[in-house]
């Protein structure tokens, strides 16, 4: 390690006693490493000799918990040390995990290690304005050092939660942020199934999906502040699809009710609200949200919130307004911050996708009784529902039928699975008349032939 500024601890480069065998990447690499971090201590002589004791013994182990129970990790995060510095510093730290010799107390070890790191600051003395950058960076080098995938998947939380906003934000192209791309629900899931996939364990994923969501939240008040434009719009779509996918990710690993506590019906809550207040954006997002477990047990705690979510899930604009009618349910919105109006289009542009999926073409006065609107907004609705993207259509003024081109699915039950089996046979006696037509007229071109 290069010297530092003068007020800072310097290496000197006479080892006064001979290293350790803990690592072997200088003669006296761990002597000096004690050296550099037994200044941040409140006792830099007691923290040198139990460290000295430590190594002599070859106990990686009491080396680490000495220097975590000591609190030296926070003096790298000081000015007196460059990013590089530090990394380099905590990196040699790292490498006594690998001389525990104990798996359970190995990943108990790294575990503080991370958490060591994320907790000290420095005292608010000396700090020069980049220490979160610093204990991103020291703990990704742990990270990218470990192999466990439980010790992963609990080193990038820390990440995660360390991170600013520009570094999680989704909707840039790739490669603009290696963590954003990481953290992309289809990237991850592959990272993990690398790392050890179903043998990481719930309990374990947790706090990754919990601080993803939270990051999410960093995001979306940076982009508040941000000039409104085209490019800002689609970071924010961006953001909150990322986010609820992750508090659904985060009840999944709740298996049933029984395994609930607060602070999953706390995420089922906001999945729920977010799921009502976003509808559209979050479409394909919350698909799978009724099953479940966790927002299945709102239907006791909370059953006007559920009830209201069933509605923009599988409902109708009549559902809703019938919802709407009931005195012991309108409270929902002023409790959960719902704006009535704005869940009310909402439903508008459901109900029409809904229509959409049951006929091929829509006579404008459908439309218009559905959506109980006068027949010439019923353009402006369509216009709506296709700009969505929830739908493709064209319209036919002429006739005043809406041409349902393609539209997305908001329930697949027993229902949808008959009607598509009676599309699907008639495509096959369309085709089956192609088919038998083509023949037909080869046969008669061949017997002209003759």
């Amino acid at each position: 390690m290069a010297t530092m500024q003068s007020a800072c601890p310097t290496v000197n480069p006479s080892p006064p006693h001979p290293s350790s065998t803990l690592v072997n990447i200088s003669d006296d690499a761990d002597p000096r490493l004690v050296r550099v971090l037994a200044p941040s201590t409140s006792d830099p002589s007691s923290f040198e000799r139990e460290c000295a004791s430590a190594i002599s013994a070859g106990d990686a182990a009491g080396l680490l918990r000495t220097v975590i129970d000591a609190g030296a990790i926070g003096g790298l995060l000081g000015a007196c040390y460059t990013l590089d510095e530090a990394v380099s510093a905590f990196s040699l730290l790292t490498v006594y995990l690998d001389r525990v010799g104990d798996k359970g107390a190995e990943r108990e070890l790294c575990g503080a290690l991370a958490e060591a790191v994320s907790a000290a600051n420095n005292g608010g003395a000396g700090d020069d304005g980049k220490r979160g950058e610093k204990q991103s960076a020291m703990i990704a080098a742990l990270f990218s050092l470990r192999t466990d995938g439980g010790e992963k998947v609990g080193l990038l939380a820390k990440i995660v939660e360390l991170s600013d906003a520009v570094a999680l934000s989704p909707g840039e192209p790739r490669g603009v942020s290696a963590l954003a791309d990481m953290l992309d629900a289809s990237s991850l899931k592959s990272f993990l199934s690398l790392w050890g996939g179903d043998k990481i364990g719930d309990v374990a994923l947790r706090p990754l999906y919990k601080a993803v969501s939270e990051g999410m939240d960093r995001v979306l008040a940076k982009l508040a502040k941000d000039e409104e434009d085209k490019t800002t719009a689609i970071k924010i779509e961006a953001a909150k699809e990322r986010k609820q996918t992750y508090m659904l990710q985060f009840l999944e690993t709740y298996k049933d009710e029984a395994t609930l506590d607060e602070e999953a019906l706390s995420y089922a809550r906001d999945a729920s609200v977010y799921a009502i207040r976003d509808p559209i954006i979050l479409f394909s997002t919350q698909r799978r949200i009724l099953s479940i477990p966790a927002i299945s047990a709102l239907q006791r705690s909370q059953p006007a919130l559920h009830d209201l979510l069933k509605i923009f899930m599988e409902g109708k604009l009549q559902d809703y307004r019938d919802f709407t009618a009931m005195p012991d349910k309108t409270s929902v919105f002023a409790q959960f911050g719902l704006d009535e109006e704005e869940c009310m289009r909402n439903m508008c542009l459901l109900s029409l996708v809904s229509l959409a999926g049951e006929h091929e073409e829509i006579p404008y006065g459908a439309v218009a009784s559905t959506l109980n609107v006068s027949e010439d907004d019923v353009e402006r609705w369509v216009i709506r529902a296709v700009s969505s993207g929830l739908m493709e259509a064209k319209m036919d003024q002429l006739r005043r039928v809406v041409l349902v081109e393609r539209c997305a699915v908001r329930r697949f039950g027993t229902a949808e699975w008959t009607a598509l089996k009676k599309r699907l046979d008639k495509w096959k006696a369309n085709v089956k008349g192609v088919l038998d037509a083509l023949e037909k007229s080869g046969a008669v071109a061949t017997a002209e032939g003759q």
